[in-house]
């Protein structure tokens, strides 16, 4: 739902992720690197023909909106050059996420990347909090430890695509909802939110409808509303919207729009420019203040449900 922004021209970024990557080694502490280990695994036979052009980082660095076209020369070369059972275990064993990765790659998001909702929903923050070993003993010298609400989701599932399973623009920070609950392994025809030419965000938009037993367009109660997402293109998203349930979730969450509506009734335009006169305070920050408006540039992805306030504070002519 919300575009990721990994900014793709950042070397530092991409040098960063190298070295989180780097720094688990197998076998032991002066072992090799993953990316050695690949390496070693181009010289046997079938992985020599279905890698020989491909490099370690061209696998982990391939932009969001190339990997489809990755899959389908690797899937020609498999064709071509069957893998086994057990030389597919060999594959998944170099690119093992699980138990291996997982936790420092999962440190390199809260670091570097800011993460704070799910990009699938926006409904979930997903950010990293701290905590103590036992917080009800007041006289124990308890060690800050930290802790993060998110899950990394591999778009292509490496149950699937094994050599994905580390690609940085394969893993979108999301909720446990959407990546255990919903979406599990199903793959869908949208290109993932990292990708420059998702826009969602641009082209659905929420809009508000009343219910039958809404008479005279008095709004009384939550229930009289119902939020649906609309997109200028039917289908475009709709494979996605299916999977997320996001007209379900989000019409469990319309009090927030049914608030919205009662602060517009509370707080018109001339109540807000008495306010102004009141306070000092400009009308327009007043304005924002009392309905949590989203600016225009702001970074949706930093607050939940903020596409939704964004596209029912255009609907109700609020900004």
């Amino acid at each position: 739902m919300i575009n990721l922004n990994y900014n793709l021209s950042s070397e530092k970024l991409k040098e960063i992720y190298l070295e989180t990557l780097f720094s688990t080694k197998f076998g032991s502490a002066q072992g090799n690197t993953v990316e050695k280990e690949f390496n070693n695994l181009k010289l046997d036979a079938p992985f020599d023909k279905i890698f020989d052009e491909i490099t370690f980082e061209k696998i982990i660095f391939k932009e969001p909106e190339k990997i489809e076209g990755l899959i389908t020369d690797i899937d020609k070369k498999i064709d071509e050059n069957p893998i086994s059972e057990k030389d597919m275990e060999k594959l998944k064993e170099v690119f093992k996420y699980k138990g291996k990765f997982q936790a420092p790659i999962s440190k390199f998001f809260e670091d570097n990347l800011e993460t704070r909702t799910c990009y699938y929903c926006n409904i979930h923050f997903v950010n990293e909090y701290e905590f103590s070993e036992d917080i009800n003993d007041e006289n124990k010298n308890n060690k800050d430890k930290s802790r993060n609400e998110f899950t990394l989701d591999h778009y292509y599932d490496k149950g699937n695509y094994p050599y994905l399973a580390l690609s940085l623009y394969n893993l979108i920070p999301s909720c446990y909802t959407c990546n255990s609950k919903l979406k599990k392994i199903e793959r869908f025809e949208n290109l993932p939110p990292n990708s420059i030419n998702f826009d969602f965000h641009e082209k659905i938009k929420f809009k508000l409808f009343l219910t039958k037993d809404c008479k005279d367009l008095n709004v009384e109660k939550s229930k009289n509303l119902e939020i649906k997402l609309k997109d200028e293109d039917e289908n475009k998203y709709k494979k996605y919207r299916e999977i997320f349930r996001l007209d379900e979730r989000y019409n469990a969450h319309k009090d927030i729009v049914f608030e919205m509506i009662k602060k517009a009734e509370e707080y018109p335009d001339s109540r807000l420019k008495e306010l102004q006169e009141l306070t000092g305070i400009p009308f327009q920050k007043i304005k924002k203040d009392i309905f949590n408006l989203i600016e225009e540039d702001e970074d949706l992805s930093k607050k939940p449900f903020s596409k939704l306030i964004k596209d029912m504070s255009e609907e109700l002519g609020l900004i």
